[in-house]
């Protein structure tokens, strides 16, 4: 059964089964608990604990909600299928809070499991269900070595004509937010707001890092320290000086970090050949496994009323 837990019990649980799954920590809750009503729950089969989930409520219209579970939740592998279960024992949960659909982002070991046979339906991927891992279980001089030569040359390239990166505080945020600005117009993506990123910069778990040529900020980067892993959330950069390469000077000083603090692992956090292959070409020079996730899906409580939402879902992005 689905029961409130300790944070300190759910964080262990997902350090143990999760692989340091960061958006579902404690500190992803705390930094979503600004904006968002959040719930922390774990599934008990029998005495042990099975399952937790990190549930996100994102209001729809009226009282009317859903509660999203960013890649979770995080679920033990047992000789039982326990899947069945724990979606239908969250119903009863789901109705009182008076959730029209849970939305589930399942770890990349459960790939290959049907979701569709429980009842659940592919949604449009709001975390990449495709990545690229490094392991950092290397000396420091071998991780560069196994990178693509230019991401290589373009890392000293960087180094050598003097761009320099420090950590960022509070008083950088309009740098940053500035280069976010530039960025998201030239690439065409969607910004979150203004409050979200200052939320993350505030963060223990964060940090901000600030490639920079003789005072001039030209790129600035996010990421997160968790666990065993770091990742890469956000990233941006101006348009000026971009044959200094002040991005890859960024990024690997965000992974020589993760490094020195003893971290397995680092995720690029998203690629797709199609949506973002400029991106992606970059990440891949960085080396390191391509991994996937299942990707993102709904369940339900009323079918009815999911097919109402996904209606006014389809008519509000035509008309955007």
């Amino acid at each position: 059964m689905w029961q409130s837990i300790d944070s300190r019990e759910a964080d262990d649980f997902v350090k143990r089964f999760g692989e340091s799954e960061f958006l579902q920590s404690s500190v992803w809750l705390d930094i979503q608990s600004q904006f968002y009503a959040v719930d922390v729950l774990g599934y008990y089969w029998g005495e042990q604990l099975v399952a937790v989930a990190r549930l996100i409520r994102r209001p729809l219209w009226g009282k009317c909600c859903y509660y999203y579970s960013p890649r979770g939740p995080i679920v033990k592998q047992t000789p039982e299928n326990l899947w069945p279960q724990l979606i239908n024992d969250l119903r009863l949960w789901l109705r009182k809070k008076q959730a029209l659909f849970w939305r589930i982002e399942p770890g990349s070991h459960w790939v290959n499991y049907d979701f569709s046979s429980l009842g659940l339906y592919r949604g449009p991927d709001i975390q990449p269900s495709e990545t690229r891992i490094l392991s950092l279980n290397l000396p420091v001089e071998e991780l560069l070595s196994k990178m693509h030569p230019k991401t290589r040359y373009n890392i000293r390239l960087a180094s050598k004509r003097g761009v320099t990166v420090r950590q960022g505080s509070r008083d950088d945020f309009d740098s940053l937010w500035s280069l976010l600005l530039i960025t998201s117009q030239r690439d065409n993506f969607h910004l979150h707001r203004r409050e979200y990123y200052l939320a993350l910069i505030n963060s223990p778990a964060i940090k901000f890092l600030i490639a920079e040529y003789y005072g001039q900020v030209l790129a600035v980067g996010i990421f997160a320290y968790w666990g065993d892993m770091a990742i890469y959330l956000h990233g941006a950069s101006g348009d000026e000086h971009r044959e200094l390469m002040a991005p890859y000077a960024l990024q690997w000083q965000a992974i020589k970090l993760a490094y020195d603090l003893g971290i397995q692992r680092y995720d690029l956090f998203g690629i797709s050949s199609q949506k973002w292959p400029g991106v992606t070409r970059f990440k891949q020079g960085f080396g390191g496994d391509i991994v996937h996730y299942p990707g993102t899906f709904d369940w339900p409580l009323s079918q009815g009323s999911y097919n109402i939402y996904n209606i006014l879902r389809q008519w509000r992005r035509r008309k955007s």
